[in-house]
């Protein structure tokens, strides 16, 4: 921890240095509207292991931070969008996932908080009637509309909105109703899971961490991570096994030298994932090639597949970064940290009591508990709550890498398949 808390030292006395930087990153790059960062805070270094372009989650936020999102959201619109007065929220499909409706109801509430109009719209083929409840995990009800194009704009039976705010990564394919519209767009539709890959994300964001690691006078491998990707694997083929397990050995070997350079004396590991995905789907960790080669039965059906069946063949093979973070003596976790444009709203903690320091704690069994701002009451109670400069830092570094995926991805053309 000791190295984080000179990181930390660093990021405060940099000055103007680092916030010219960061300015002149957002200048002259498209950031999206709104992200998240999972992070992972080891003794020896920090870095972003997944960044979501349209988050869940906004209830696992504080009072506190909920407030603060709502503030910048509307300084965002304000902006961009100054005529913007009615919103339309268009959701997942998790028709029985309560806490995900939760997080649809506080996202309503944040907006409303500072005077938009707002509704949620259900943008699906198999959504036949025009009005549905959810069921939220507090026991709200969320009232959704089935949303209908014509003239190349989108509306509800009772809402004509200014403006579309995605809270659907589209994992599969991009809806041709959100294609070719008036109104604007937030984030882009062309950028869900459907055309992004983990390997473009993380190589924008090591290229721009290394930047800002020469600004701290700081060695890059502090807030970098490494990232392998690998095309064509299926897991149920030995061949492909062996030929993971080669490239995981190397890697592996490659990071041992880099611990005994820097004195780290732990074992390195790795985290193997979709290259397209997210909700903790299709990973897992391994210390050793072997554990590829012998993936038994469950392992093999956890890589198969990622989110909405999609069939897992890409992959990343990522530097393990092991959580030193503890609540107890029992509880390990990780910062999970929301964004909009560049800037920290919020952040909370995933726990994860059923796993270990080096596993994915983005599974089942996983509890949130607040994070508090520096300046909050509560911080001074529980200290290891607080959110830290370096945990600023490389989220605001993740959100401006998002923004360089997201302006190569519409370089190349964006969605590749448009379906109803």
């Amino acid at each position: 921890m000791k190295q984080l808390n000179e990181l930390n030292e660093k990021i405060l006395a940099s000055g103007r240095k680092l916030e010219d930087w960061l300015c002149g990153k957002t200048e002259k790059k498209f950031i999206p509207l709104y992200s998240s960062a999972d992070l992972r805070v080891s003794n020896h270094k920090i870095a972003p292991v997944d960044t979501n372009i349209f988050p869940a989650g906004f209830n696992n936020l504080s009072e506190y931070f909920r407030n603060k999102a709502s503030g910048l959201f509307s300084d965002y619109f304000h902006r961009n969008y100054p005529k913007v007065e009615k919103i339309l929220i268009v959701p997942e499909l998790h028709t029985r996932n309560t806490y995900y409706w939760e997080n649809i109801s506080v996202l309503k509430s944040i907006l409303e908080k500072v005077e938009y109009e707002v509704q949620v719209g259900i943008v699906s083929d198999e959504f036949g009637m025009d009005e549905t409840v959810f069921k939220a995990s507090s026991g709200e009800q969320v009232e959704a509309f089935k949303v209908m194009k014509d003239d190349h704009r989108v509306f509800t039976s009772n809402f004509s909105p200014d403006l579309l705010l995605i809270n659907n990564d589209f994992s599969e394919k991009c809806p041709k109703t959100l294609r070719d519209i008036r109104q604007p767009v937030e984030p882009p539709v062309e950028i869900g899971w459907h055309t992004r890959k983990k390997s473009i994300h993380f190589e924008f964001y090591n290229m721009l961490a290394t930047e800002v690691a020469k600004i701290l006078d700081i060695d890059p491998w502090l807030i970098t991570v490494k990232t392998v990707p690998e095309k064509g694997v299926d897991f149920d083929n030995p061949d492909d096994r062996e030929r993971v397990a080669e490239i995981a050995d190397s890697i592996l070997e490659s990071l041992r030298e880099e611990y005994r350079e820097r004195g780290v004396s732990e074992e390195p590991y790795l985290f193997l994932k979709s290259n397209s995905g997210t909700y903790g789907m299709a990973v897992i960790s391994v210390s050793n090639g072997d554990d590829i080669r012998t993936l038994n039965a469950e392992g093999r059906k956890r890589m198969r597949v990622s989110k909405g069946g999609k069939p897992v063949r890409d992959i990343v093979i990522q530097e393990g970064i092991p959580t030193s973070l503890k609540l107890n003596s029992d509880t390990v976790g990780e910062p999970v940290f929301y964004m909009v444009e560049d800037k920290v709203a919020g952040g909370f903690l995933r726990l994860n009591r059923g796993k270990s320091e080096l596993e994915n704690l983005n599974a089942r069994g996983m509890e949130f508990t607040y994070m508090y701002s520096g300046d909050e009451s509560a911080a001074k109670d529980e200290p290891n709550k607080v959110i830290q400069p370096s945990h600023e830092l490389v989220s605001c570094i993740a959100s401006i890498a998002a923004g360089y995926e997201i302006e190569e991805i519409l370089r190349e053309g964006g969605c590749k398949e448009e379906v109803s």
